[in-house]
């Protein structure tokens, strides 16, 4: 019955509106809440840095520190010290950023099995953190 009245409003001159566009091409396809949240996201970070543009030495640190810690979990791997994988080492390294429902949701697709350490370790770390 849908598709008869859907090609009845065709077949009348009827074509999409300004709202069915933008559903299909933003919450459809799930860019909106995705632009969203970057939005929000850029909002909250930047506001701080440009009222005091020594902010970015700290967001600079912790983006190294993602990177240092990715190859060292790799440096311990090669020496076999510790046997860790790549994708191991990048949800072990996401910690560093800081951001504790990011580093659990990439454990949880990257390394599932440590998954419980790195939960631990990111919220440890966020409390810890003023």
């Amino acid at each position: 019955v849908q598709s008869q009245m859907e090609n009845l409003a065709v077949d009348m001159g009827y074509t999409p509106g300004v709202l069915a566009l933008f559903y299909k091409v933003a919450i459809g396809s799930g860019v909106a809440p995705l632009v969203i949240f970057m939005g929000v996201g850029a909002m909250t970070d930047f506001g701080p840095l440009l009222a005091n543009p020594r902010t970015l030495l700290l967001g600079a640190a912790a983006q190294f520190g993602i990177f240092a810690t990715v190859l060292g979990a790799l440096t311990l791997n090669y020496f076999g010290l510790i046997s860790f994988t790549l994708p191991q080492a990048a949800a072990i390294g996401i910690i560093g950023g800081a951001d504790g429902p990011t580093a659990i949701y990439l454990s949880g697709k990257l390394a599932p099995e440590l998954l419980g350490a790195i939960a631990v370790a990111a919220y440890s770390y966020m409390a810890l953190v003023p």
